[in-house]
C-alpha cells in the first residue's frame, strides 16, 4: 500500500484511540516505519542507487514487516513504567507500524507469518499497491474513522484548533 494509506489508517486508528497530540503524531511516523527500516537497510547494504533498488526488493517485507514485532513491542510497554510523553511516542510508533503491517497483508505479495520466512506469507489480497482499489479502500477507511469519530468531531476540530495557535508551542 501507499505511504498515504499507511499514514492515513495509523492517525486514524490512534485518534478512534483517544491518544495525546503526541501519540498521534507517533502514529502518522509508525505508519510508515516498516519502509523506512528496508530503506535503511537496504541503503546500508549497497553503495549504488541501483544497487539500493536490489536490495531492497529482497529485504523489503521482511523481519520488518513481522506482526509479532510490533505486539510485543505493545505488550513490553505494560511490563515497564515510562514517562507519560515516552510511553505515548512508543504506544504511537507500534500502533502505526502494526496497522502498515496489517494493511500490507490485505496485497497479494502479504506479509511474513514467521520473523525470518520467505516461504510462509500471510495474504489477504484485497487489492494491489497503487491501484484503484486500494485509494477506493482508503477513501472507505476515511468514511469509516469518520463515523467512528462523529461524536468526537467537535472536539477534535477544538483539538487542532488550540495545537495550532502559537501559544500551543511555547
Amino acid at each position: 500500500m501507499r505511504w498515504l494509506t499507511h499514514q492515513s489508517c495509523a492517525v486514524g486508528i490512534a485518534l478512534c484511540s483517544h491518544m495525546s497530540w503526541i501519540g498521534v503524531c507517533a502514529a502518522f511516523f509508525g505508519g510508515i516505519l516498516p519502509d523506512i527500516f528496508d530503506q535503511k537497510m537496504a541503503k546500508a547494504c549497497s553503495v549504488t542507487k541501483k544497487g539500493q533498488q536490489r536490495v531492497f526488493g529482497q529485504v523489503h517485507r521482511g523481519i520488518s514487516h513481522w506482526f509479532g514485532l510490533y505486539v510485543l513491542l505493545i505488550l513490553a510497554l505494560d511490563r515497564y513504567m515510562f514517562q507519560a510523553s515516552v510511553h505515548a511516542i512508543i504506544l504511537g510508533l507500534a500502533i502505526g507500524a502494526l496497522s502498515h503491517v496489517l494493511l500490507d497483508m490485505l496485497t497479494p505479495k502479504g506479509v511474513p507469518l514467521l520473523p525470518l520466512s520467505k516461504k510462509w506469507r500471510l495474504a489477504i489480497p484485497v487489492c494491489s499497491t497503487g491501484s484503484v482499489r486500494e485509494y477506493m479502500f482508503l477513501v472507505t477507511l476515511w468514511v469509516g474513522f469518520l463515523f467512528l469519530l462523529r461524536h468526537d468531531l467537535a472536539s477534535l476540530l477544538d483539538r487542532v484548533a488550540n495545537f495550532l495557535r502559537a501559544e500551543a508551542w511555547f
